[in-house]
């Protein structure tokens, strides 16, 4: 079951009122089902990528609780299905 939509600030704009707003870019979900909580990081991130916030060296990844059809992404993105990915996890088959 999906928990979370895990996000990252990928810049800031601002509206047509004037008001400086955050682009989150959604970079995968963290859920739960029997064995615990995972997460699912989308394969083509590259945290390299996003900006730090100024004098940090590491990067801040935000959880939202996880709601269908969220706009939270950023605009160019799509959002994934994961869900039937939770069928076939099993930690006891991963391989180190």
């Amino acid at each position: 079951m999906k928990k979370y939509d895990l996000c990252v600030k990928s810049g800031t704009y601002t509206d047509r009122n004037g008001n400086e707003k955050v682009n989150w870019e959604n970079i995968g979900v963290m859920m739960e089902n029997g064995n615990g909580p995972y997460l699912l990081i989308k394969p083509w991130v590259n945290f390299a990528g996003f900006p730090r916030e100024e004098g940090r060296s590491n990067l801040i990844v935000s959880l939202f609780e996880h709601k269908e059809n969220d706009q939270r992404s950023s605009r160019n993105s799509e959002k994934e299905d994961f869900s039937s990915d939770v069928q076939d996890y099993n930690p006891d088959k991963i391989p180190f």
